[in-house]
């Protein structure tokens, strides 16, 4: 049985090009024909990804986002990753609040930020993709603010984290620190 596409596709495209024909040799206007037979085939194009089945029904995927924060004051050392374990969103489930670790569940573009603020010294942070270092946040002192942000390409699989820079043992500040991820969209 033929989909809803593939009939567009074999009688109503042939005779919506005999119409663009016809009405060519009535009118001279070859910008005019250019213009409908660039609309058709884009008609075309669009139909063929719904017969494929990459149209936006079979592309949806639910929204993934993430917000976290920490639910006490964070002493971390070494090259840590930083566990926001105060969950407020998590759509998609792709945060993990015992690993720290944000797996993207669909190909897409993404954008994550992590704002943070140091107790008693300065703080140095990583926004980590895989094992890449992406950007540096740092605050220079006591109760000193730092953030970072960016906007990533990922596949699926792919692991977003915020890692501490090891230069010691220093403390996050619980309310004051976040970790916010969203997909913009799906490649």
């Amino acid at each position: 049985m033929f989909s809803t596409g593939t009939f567009i596709l074999f009688v109503l495209f042939p005779a919506m090009s005999h119409v663009v024909q016809s009405e060519a040799k009535g009118n001279c206007s070859n910008d005019r024909t250019e213009t409908v037979m660039e609309k058709l085939l884009d008609f075309v194009k669009e139909l063929k990804q719904i017969s494929s089945g990459t149209d936006c029904k079979n592309n949806h995927h639910k929204s993934i986002a993430l917000y976290a924060t920490l639910s006490k004051s964070l002493t971390i050392s070494g090259s840590s990753t930083v566990v926001f374990d105060k969950i407020f969103t998590n759509t998609g489930d792709a945060y993990n609040s015992k690993t720290g670790i944000f797996r993207a569940p669909v190909k897409g573009l993404y954008h994550f930020d992590c704002t943070f603020l140091s107790v008693g010294t300065q703080l140095h942070l990583i926004l980590m993709k895989n094992n890449n270092r992406l950007t540096y946040g740092h605050s220079f002192s006591n109760r000193d603010a730092g953030s970072m942000s960016g906007t990533l390409e990922l596949e699926i699989g792919d692991k977003v984290f915020i890692q501490h820079y090891p230069t010691g043992s220093q403390v996050l500040h619980d309310d004051y620190s976040s970790f916010t991820g969203y997909m913009i969209s799906t490649l």
